[in-house]
């Protein structure tokens, strides 16, 4: 795989860790404080997310579509807003009518007002956006099972990436160790690791591979190869310290 599809596919994989991190941090956070509050919804910063149940809003939103709520100082006519009636049940109507704190309500789709009143303590929110069939996708995104799970394996990828950035840094300290060494002349040591000369000509061929920037997994055999020579280079260089010190 080309190094910018690379780079271009680990941003997007650090990019949605990060957004299911956010996420699972606002779902605890949500969860902490509906505990906190006693209510029985999530409200994070003023805001609220409810899932339609029926159809009395048509045409403006209809079942299974997502609804974000906004708590406001005051409402007024044509508001359209979430608020819970005497059964403690959640409803999205428009307003009709308002009378002080009195407010009288319809869904879009229906003849008549509702049939209770509702007083503005009551009312959780105004409509401030809608997401068409949105409710799968929250199921989805607020059950913490889920979200851990994606994000485990987003984190997965992410150190599986990371490792191969890792491995082919390492090898190319290896290589840049050994660069001005022959390998076929150090096969022709009498304690090196013995290769073949295809060996060899593969080794060398890897070697360059990772100078260009590629990709490379080198075997046990070839590991133990690179080894040696950095060792022998190593030595040939403190020789030739030692004989420029023993000239002076």
């Amino acid at each position: 795989m080309p190094n910018i599809l690379k780079k271009i596919l680990k941003f997007i994989i650090d990019a949605l860790t990060f957004l299911i991190f956010l996420i699972l941090i606002l779902l605890i956070y949500s969860n902490v404080k509906m505990m906190v509050s006693g209510n029985d919804y999530p409200v994070v910063f003023g805001y609220s997310t409810f899932v339609v149940a029926s159809g009395s809003m048509e045409p403006i939103f209809s079942k299974d579509d997502i609804v974000i709520v906004k708590n406001k100082k005051d409402y007024f006519v044509d508001d359209i807003i979430t608020f819970k009636d005497k059964d403690n049940n959640l409803i999205t109507h428009r307003i009709k009518t308002k009378r002080g704190n009195i407010l009288t309500t319809r869904g879009d789709a229906n003849n008549d007002d509702d049939m209770a009143t509702v007083d503005v303590k009551d009312v959780i929110g105004k409509v401030i956006k809608v997401y068409k069939k949105g409710g799968i996708w929250k199921k989805v995104f607020t059950d913490p099972t889920i979200i851990i799970m994606v994000f485990v394996t987003l984190i997965l990828f992410d150190f599986a990436f990371s490792y191969k950035g890792f491995k082919k840094k390492q090898n190319k300290k290896i290589v840049d160790k050994i660069q001005d060494v022959s390998l076929k002349q150090v096969n022709k040591m009498p304690d090196s690791p013995k290769m073949s000369n295809l060996e060899i000509v593969e080794l060398v061929k890897k070697t360059d591979m990772v100078k260009a920037g590629e990709e490379v997994k080198f075997d046990k055999k070839e590991k133990e190869f690179l080894n040696y020579t950095i060792r022998l280079d190593l030595n040939e260089l403190q020789k030739r310290i030692d004989g420029k010190m023993k000239g002076q």
